[in-house]
């Protein structure tokens, strides 16, 4: 059964709306968008099988039902949707007339909290009262939020290909593995056109399709074995080697993969494919920093530009976002300076890789810079300060 994720106060929740009046939903966006500090992605269900198959699909922080139904009914619901997603928190919501005053509604509402209804909320529904249990919640998941044990899941993405995310990534990742020896996996979600195993010269015998169609019975034990093992130390769980197969996974994978993996690893490095689907969406999602790569030429920074209100959008906030500019071509004239890109991103560059012809070389003969570079290069040394501050904290959203 996949595993909700804890969200943090500056995260996207996810929320379901279980109901056959597809208002309730318009309603529920209209009093959210005025609760300034959260944001939250919101799914319709119109039917007891949609709702119950939605819950599963995407692991909500918080369901709506509407209590529109015998109680029997509604109670049915909430322990089908429990069943699918363990971590939802249920609230009920109701319009005051379709109960009766006093006892009836006293009752109805004592029966429906055995059913583990935790909130309830009146329409048409009130910002204030929504506010009250969005902030109950946030408590409820803070008690549960994840153990110093479990590890930390940095994605790269972008959303153009070509920019370097994967050398970055597997640089990255190998700079963490080197100190915590198999103890970091690297995740290739580009299912496409993955490239993290030529980029290690590893040859996959495995990938993240054995880990799909194990979904049902993955553990950390099962988990290592699907991975890859590098000289660096680090875990490789590689993209499909047939390109179809990649159609086989999707978000409900993706998070119990994630979930597994932060549980059995202290650091998870994940390459995405430079598209938003379904599956870089639950990877935002669970990450707890996310580092946005861009060239220095201008249709890459414009293409940024329109991605990071989208993250925004996403729940990804900026504090858990981290911008990479990469020269990852030979200097031009009229080339863009990191302070140009920063102007026009209005946003601080965090870090600016430098180009270097050996990274060519390294990704010829599948020998990552950061394994081989001396430790004055210019390359190197930035490579090893964004490993530094991961290390230290400085990702911490």
């Amino acid at each position: 059964m996949p595993v909700a994720t804890p969200v943090a106060a500056d995260q996207n929740l996810r929320v379901l709306i279980a109901g056959a009046d597809p208002a309730l939903a318009d309603e529920f966006r209209d009093a959210f968008v005025r609760i300034p500090d959260r944001k939250c992605t919101v799914f319709g269900a119109d039917s007891e099988r949609d709702a119950v198959e939605t819950a599963r699909r995407r692991q909500p922080h918080l369901t709506v039902v509407d209590v529109d139904r015998d109680t029997a009914d509604t109670a049915a619901l909430v322990r089908d949707l429990l069943v699918e997603a363990p971590d939802t928190q249920i609230v009920g919501v109701f319009a005051p007339e379709w109960l009766e005053q006093g006892s009836a509604e006293a009752a109805t509402i004592i029966s429906l909290q055995r059913s583990q209804v935790r909130d309830f909320l009146r329409r048409p529904l009130s910002t204030t009262e929504l506010r009250a249990v969005v902030d109950r919640l946030f408590a409820r998941l803070t008690e549960k939020a994840p153990t110093s044990d479990e590890g930390r899941v940095i994605a790269f993405v972008s959303n153009k290909g070509g920019v370097g995310k994967s050398t970055l990534a597997v640089n990255v990742a190998c700079g963490l593995a080197l100190r915590h020896p198999d103890d970091v996996l690297l995740i290739d979600t580009s299912l496409q056109i993955g490239v993290c195993a030529m980029l290690l010269d590893v040859m996959p015998t495995t990938s993240i399709i054995d880990a799909v169609r194990e979904r049902d019975r993955l553990d950390r034990t099962l988990l290592r074995h699907l991975t890859l093992s590098h000289g660096c130390g680090l875990r490789l769980l590689a993209a499909p080697t047939d390109a179809l197969e990649g159609a086989e996974v999707d978000d409900e994978a993706i998070l119990r993969i994630v979930t597994m993996a932060r549980r059995s690893f202290k650091y998870v490095v994940i390459d995405s494919f430079p598209a938003l689907d379904g599956v870089l969406m639950t990877v935002l999602d669970v990450a707890d920093l996310t580092y946005v790569v861009v060239q220095g030429t201008a249709p890459a920074v414009a293409g940024v530009a329109r991605l990071l209100p989208v993250l925004e959008g996403l729940g990804v906030s900026e504090k858990r976002q981290r911008l990479v500019l990469n020269h990852n071509y030979q200097p031009f004239a009229g080339d863009l300076r990191p302070t140009d890109v920063a102007d026009r991103l209005q946003r601080t560059i965090d870090y600016v890789v430098p180009y270097d012809a050996r990274v060519l070389i390294s990704m010829n003969t599948g020998s990552p810079q950061i394994l081989n570079g001396r430790p004055w290069h210019k390359l190197k040394r930035v490579l090893t300060t964004m490993v530094d501050d991961l290390e230290a904290g400085k990702g911490e959203a």
